[in-house]
């Protein structure tokens, strides 16, 4: 099994987009394969200074949290292709955490979500010694089972998790405790970190590690036979999973300033994790990216607006998005979207079709 052929496998994320580069393989400033994302990022950044209700600057903000979660997820379910639907136990230790470091010793959350993110990794380090022992469905449905546990436990040490009733995070606006008055520094912080996450799996993808994740997503018994260890990926890939999506628990927390079990380590809440990578492309690194992009507004939009018609709605519409996207889009949308991108690039100024270069998404 070649390990790099398979990586190139994944040609529902790759766009062979053919650009000019210099001698010395740098891009140039009028390439756009540079200058696009540069613009995307800067309107990225002006965007929310044009939005000035703070309903729809609450939806942007949520965008691009589960966006983050959804890549971080994506490291494990769509890479490894270990689908797992509990990581909300990662999610609400990160959480949890931060906030009770924050309410007994009064430690910032930039401290808090650390030890929150190492806590994760012991846990996933656990929980996989036994869940790895399954493939498939019954893979999925032990991290269900393990979910439901961790939510029950949380609910039963009510001393300490504030039990059923939860916990709200002590108000201290600053940047040191992370809180503010208004959701647009959340945007920022959240955008910084959806980028840094998306850093990370282009960084993984690219690695030997990423390789042997690929390798034994696609077939876990010929992985073994060429000599990838497929325990330590798996665990590896848990814990830098685990570990990311606790950071973003901790972010989560601070911006509701209120956690409880049954919300933040319920099913629904996973599984929407998963969704989003589904949706856009799993094992590519901007998939979960688009998913939430396209997801979250249009499940809290008509949530929010037809919730009190039709209660259960957002479930409804996640099936049918889902069934669709299976059906019509079995990679995920981020196929045609990378088509469509190519197209782009090719009819703007500075593109030179000369067969050097590529752009992943």
């Amino acid at each position: 099994m070649d390990l790099s052929r398979l990586a190139k496998e994944q040609t529902a994320a790759t766009v062979p987009i053919t650009a000019p580069v210099d001698r010395a393989g740098r891009i140039g400033i009028t390439n756009p394969r540079l200058y696009v994302p540069v613009i995307g990022l800067i309107l990225m950044i002006l965007l929310p200074l044009a939005v000035n209700d703070a309903y729809y600057l609450n939806i942007l903000n949520l965008m691009l949290l589960f966006a983050a979660v959804g890549v971080a997820w994506n490291l494990l379910g769509g890479y490894a292709r270990q689908v797992s639907l509990g990581h909300g136990i990662f999610f609400g230790i990160g959480a949890y955490t931060s906030t009770l470091m924050q309410i007994h010793w009064d430690i910032t959350p930039w401290v808090g979500m650390l030890a929150g993110g190492l806590l994760a990794v012991v846990v996933g380090f656990v929980i996989g010694l036994g869940v790895f022992r399954l493939r498939g469905h019954y893979f999925a449905i032990s991290t269900i089972a393990f979910s439901t546990i961790v939510m029950l436990l949380f609910v039963k040490f009510y001393t300490v998790t504030g039990g059923a009733q939860g916990l709200s995070v002590p108000l201290k606006n600053s940047f040191w405790m992370l809180q503010f008055d208004g959701k647009l520094p959340y945007y920022y912080i959240f955008l910084a970190v959806m980028l840094l996450m998306v850093v990370v799996a282009r960084l993984i993808e690219k690695s030997r590690l990423g390789y042997y994740m690929i390798a034994m997503g696609q077939d876990e018994q010929a992985a073994r036979a060429i000599g990838i260890n497929i325990p330590r990926v798996k665990h590896t890939a848990l814990a830098i999973s685990a570990f990311c999506t606790a950071i973003i628990g901790t972010l989560y927390v601070q911006y509701m300033y209120f956690v409880e079990p049954a919300g933040i380590f319920s099913v629904p809440m996973s599984v929407e994790f998963a969704l989003v990578s589904i949706v856009g492309g799993l094992g590519t690194v901007f998939g979960p990216v688009l998913g939430a992009f396209i997801m979250k507004p249009i499940v809290t939009l008509t949530n929010d607006y037809l919730g009190n018609v039709l209660p259960g709605l957002n479930y409804t519409i996640y099936g049918v998005i889902l069934i669709l996207v299976i059906v019509l889009r079995p990679n995920g949308l981020i196929g045609p979207v990378s088509t469509g991108y190519r197209y782009l690039l090719a009819k703007l100024p500075g593109y030179k079709a000369d067969g050097k270069g590529g752009t992943k998404i």
